[in-house]
């Protein structure tokens, strides 16, 4: 990987760690204003995906932090090296969707994505 491509990575991996810890201290809020209420559906969906939001941006953080580490000795920038790091993605089927599997199903709405 080019020094300039590093670069990106490792500034993409930091400002989706900055906003998965902003994503995680709405979360805090919200189910602090929440707390004892009885939820409707779509009020349970929408935490949810906030949920989902911040536990994706986690990942790709570490996918790009993995991706801007040199490779290890006798290890080169090949498309399996590349395929290792997304597939250490433990969100359900991320590494897939990225991965470029066709027969990947995505969860239904208000289906949590649990790793």
């Amino acid at each position: 990987m080019t020094p300039v491509l590093t670069r990106l990575m490792l500034a993409l991996g930091a400002e989706m760690a900055e906003w998965a810890t902003t994503s995680e201290r709405l979360e805090t809020v919200i189910g602090d204003v929440l707390e004892g209420r009885r939820l409707t559906p779509r009020e349970i969906e929408a935490v949810q995906a906030l949920d989902g939001l911040s536990q994706h941006l986690r990942q790709l953080s570490q996918l790009c932090g993995d991706l801007s580490n040199p490779p290890l000795s006798g290890e080169t920038e090949t498309d399996s090296r590349i395929r290792s790091a997304v597939q250490r993605l433990n969100l359900s089927g991320l590494g897939q969707r990225l991965g470029g599997d066709p027969n990947h199903q995505p969860a239904t709405s208000g289906e949590a994505e649990l790793w």
